[in-house]
């Protein structure tokens, strides 16, 4: 036990080292280890938005999360399953029962973010220590292994954007260990129990492990080791059994990680992809380049032929040279992220596998002839040195590459056994020193770059364009007058997930996964405008009036620069650059209607809005809404301007851009408040960004291969004609669109103030622990609207009798009540919540049982 617990120390104190860089400038210049972009905008507001609903005991759903929703199921690929995470969280709340901590502070998790990534860098060290130590039966191999790898520079990317990616620095050594130890002993307990823990942790690096254990398991099938003592069929079979175990073991969480995945939306990727990636500075990993660099040694060791007699030095020799050849395939790219697009999300096994070879080196080359020790030598330097030189980047630690060189020739240069083994030592030093300049200047040039170092820092995290006290003030007072079922649309410039770490309920949401519905709420039945395109947020009404006031939004705060703001929202408080505005239309967040409209028979957005207003939509049920917006088209006039038409609906923009102008009669444009123009644009050639301005309102599109686009080329455009009542939509760069101007409709909103007018404000909603109570004033018979979403696993009891809720308005809530009902109970567990509990649990015995009786008969 002493010796493990001074392993650990050692291990925390290298970590600390490895980190010694990111430490001395978060000290000394602010420079926050988490990264701007996904770091600040996801990783940190879902780390908290999870924190503060577990710690009051919320565990699934919640009104608050976006529009609303199941947020444990939909932020599995983050945080809700991460097993790191949830210890974090055991730790922080068991310390703040001792220790004062402000954990709605954006800083306390800037800062734990640091704190957590060396512990889990020690603890990725203790897993590769084992793993390499099992192989090598050398200590000393074993923790230059160990440090090499999680002191990488991909170590430091993962986790500096997304610290979950780097999980896997420590589950990928345990499961080759646990693989490892079962051939050599039959034993299969820690087989099961680290791919249960891979499949609990995170679906899609569960994944990954697949492919990875997959690719060892039949290498080291078809490659027996001498000590090897399971045949090959009965490892196949032993295996196989056991991962179905695991699998089972693991459903009570996997289960709602793979549901999450099949429930999002979002578009095939059918971009061209390139046969072999351009070897240059981003694909050349032994230099200076963005993703990964690995080790000159890593050459010198493939090339020492003479020390392949040695089966682990084989095996990783050739898993080395097969990763290293594979980051030239963007195929394997695709392959790992699951024949989508190509994402460099792999590349950790390439550290990995190098790692292990250069430990095995130190612990071989001392029986290389000089002469091969020279050859292998000058080849690696040379392509380190060439490279600086092609690159004309000196960087630091290429000036202490011949230093580690020289000790190792230094080593066999020297005859006596004893003095050999002693400088053995100070190469391995060598190499460790090696490896920290590595990172430290990879931190320095592809981490801290000028983005990071102006937006990831204390300062910024603290100012208008992230977090500052001004806003937390006026975003509390807004709070103070608003409800539980009430929203405030603000968020921070491009930070969706403000009300996330400002806490609030808003209108925004960044996130890789989403449910579908919401998402067919916003792209297909609404079609809400994005100002800029991506499938992975949703955000605000884009100005729509009707949508503001079914979703109760009672307050919209923006920046003086901005406009874009619903027709009757009105200005009631400027405060230093901002302005707050007040719905003077809303609608209760529950409302309660006889009057079902069918959704199939409603065609255009406008009118789906008005349904809703007007009553409630169903799929399959109801009536013909009766009251059709009129599509104004026919009766304007449309020209173009510097546009030449290709054919139907294909143009060619020869300029910058180029304009169509949409004139509206002057009967028309006085007779609505808002126009509403439904447009068809799609880029051709030459494929690239291009923005749609509609009358200064700039909607930025997406390239036609973009992983980001959302695949939506309709939009709905809200805009009122100019002062020579024209609408006029400018498209830029120049080049091939094809474009269909598919409707103009004009709206008074006399829907929405008759129905303002009529409400029954008494309706509303409080947030309960995974879940809402709903508060019903007096009321006709008919079904309850409410306008959070609806997930499968929603259970309703109205006045402690369970009815069946149901979807009604898309993608909102809805609840037969009859005229007597006082009280509405929507509480919420992941679908097969239970069901997944009670297998899981079957398979965790038979496991142990399983274990116990191989155990016991020696099999």
């Amino acid at each position: 036990m002493k010796r493990k617990i001074l392993y650990i120390s050692l291990f925390m104190f290298l970590a600390i080292i490895g980190h010694s860089y990111v430490i001395y400038r978060f000290i000394y210049d602010g420079v926050l280890f988490t990264g701007p972009n996904d770091g600040m905008e996801q990783m940190v507001p879902i780390q908290m938005y999870l924190y503060d609903n577990w710690s009051h005991g919320n565990w699934f759903y919640s009104s608050d999360f976006g529009l609303g929703g199941d947020f444990f199921t939909d932020l599995s690929y983050y945080f809700s399953t991460n097993i790191i995470f949830i210890f974090n969280v055991l730790i922080i709340v068991t310390l703040k029962a001792f220790i004062p901590m402000d954990t709605s502070a954006v800083m306390f998790w800037m800062t734990n973010a640091l704190i957590i990534s060396i512990i889990k860098s020690t603890f990725a060290m203790v897993a590769t220590f084992i793993y390499a130590k099992y192989i090598s039966l050398n200590r000393k191999v074993a923790m230059l292994a160990a440090f090499i790898f999680v002191i990488s520079p991909l170590y430091f990317r993962f986790t500096v954007y997304w610290p979950f990616f780097s999980d896997i620095f420590i589950w990928l050594p345990l499961l080759l260990w646990s693989i490892e130890r079962f051939f050599k002993s039959g034993k299969i307990g820690v087989f099961i129990i680290v791919v249960t823990i891979s499949l609990i942790n995170n679906f899609y690096f569960a994944y990954y492990q697949l492919l990875t254990g997959l690719l060892y398991f039949i290498i080291r099938i078809i490659f027996r080791h001498k000590q090897d003592i399971i045949p090959r069929a009965k490892a196949i079979l032993t295996l196989s059994l056991s991962s179905l175990l695991a699998l089972g073991s693991s459903l009570f969480i996997f289960f709602h990680g793979i549901e999450s995945y099949l429930n999002n939306r979002r578009v095939s990727f059918k971009g061209d992809v390139d046969l072999l990636e351009h070897f240059n500075r981003n694909t050349n990993l032994f230099f200076d380049n963005y993703l990964i660099v690995i080790l000159f040694i890593t050459i010198q060791a493939l090339l020492s032929f003479k020390l392949y007699k040695h089966y682990y030095y084989k095996l990783f020799a050739f898993l080395t040279l097969l990763s290293i050849s594979a980051s030239f395939f963007p195929f394997i790219d695709q392959l790992f992220n699951g024949l989508s697009a190509p994402q460099k999300r792999w590349h950790y096994l390439i550290a990995f596998s190098s790692a292990i070879l250069i430990a095995l080196y130190t612990k071989y080359f001392r029986t290389l002839s000089i002469k091969n020790y020279i050859f292998s030598t000058l080849i690696g330097l040379s392509c380190v040195f060439m490279s600086a030189w092609y690159y004309d980047d000196f960087v630091e630690w290429i000036w202490f590459v011949p230093v580690v060189s020289l000790i190792g020739l230094l080593i066999l240069l020297v005859n006596e056994p004893y003095v050999r083994v002693n400088l053995t030592q100070f190469f391995i030093l060598s190499i460790m020193i090696l490896s920290i300049l590595v990172s430290i200047v990879f931190i320095r040039n592809q981490i801290y770059y000028e983005d990071h170092i102006r937006r990831g820092n204390v300062r910024y995290a603290t100012e208008s364009l992230y977090d500052s006290p001004l806003q937390q003030r006026l975003v509390n007072k807004m709070k103070q007058h608003t409800g539980d079922d009430e929203r405030i649309d603000w968020r921070v410039n491009d930070q969706d997930n403000t009300p996330m770490y400002q806490h609030f309920k808003g209108m925004s949401l960044y996130s890789s996964i989403f449910d579908h519905n919401i998402l067919d709420y916003y792209y297909d039945a609404l079609k809400i405008n994005m100002q800029n395109e991506s499938v992975s947020i949703y955000q605000s009404t884009n100005g729509r009036q009707n949508i503001a006031s079914l979703f109760s939004v009672r307050y919209l705060m923006i920046k003086n620069y901005q406009d874009n703001i619903p027709r009757y929202f009105k200005k009631i408080k400027s405060d230093g650059q901002y302005q707050i505005y007040k719905n003077t239309l809303t609608l209760p967040s529950v409302r309660i209607t006889d009057k079902i409209y069918d959704a199939k028979q409603l065609k255009h957005p406008i009118d789906r809005e008005h349904a809703m207003i007007d009553g409630v939509v169903l799929n399959h049920r109801g009536q013909s809404y009766p009251h059709k917006a009129e599509n104004l088209l026919n009766q304007s006039h449309i020209t173009y301007h510097d546009i030449n038409h290709k054919k139907e609906h294909l143009i060619h923009i020869a300029k910058s851009n180029g304009r169509i102008q949409i004139h509206v009669p002057k009967k028309l444009s006085t007779r609505y408040k808002d126009f509403y123009v439904t447009l068809f644009v799609k880029r051709g050639r030459p494929d690239s960004n291009f923005s749609v301005n509609v009358n200064g309102y700039v909607n930025s599109r997406l390239f036609n291969n973009s992983t980001y686009r959302t695949g939506v080329d309709t939009q709905l455009y809200r805009t009122q004609p100019d002062k020579n009542d024209n609408i006029n939509i400018d498209l830029a760069p120049g080049g091939d669109y094809e474009v269909d101007i598919k409707a103009l409709h004009g709206v008074n909103y006399q829907n929405l103030i008759k129905a303002h007018h009529s409400s029954d404000f008494d309706h509303h909603y409080k947030n309960i622990k995974n879940g809402i109570k709903v508060h019903l004033g007096q009321h006709k018979k008919g079904i309850a609207s409410i306008n959070t979403p609806y997930r499968k696993g929603m259970h309703a009891y109205i006045d402690g009798k369970k009815v069946k809720p149901f979807k009604v308005n898309y993608m909102m809530t809805g609840v037969p009540v009859s005229k007597d009902n006082k009280e509405i109970v929507i509480q919420y567990r992941p679908k097969y919540w239970y069901t997944m509990i009670v297998i899981s649990s079957i398979c965790i015995v038979a496991s142990a049982i399983w274990v116990y009786f191989r155990r016991k008969n020696n099999i």
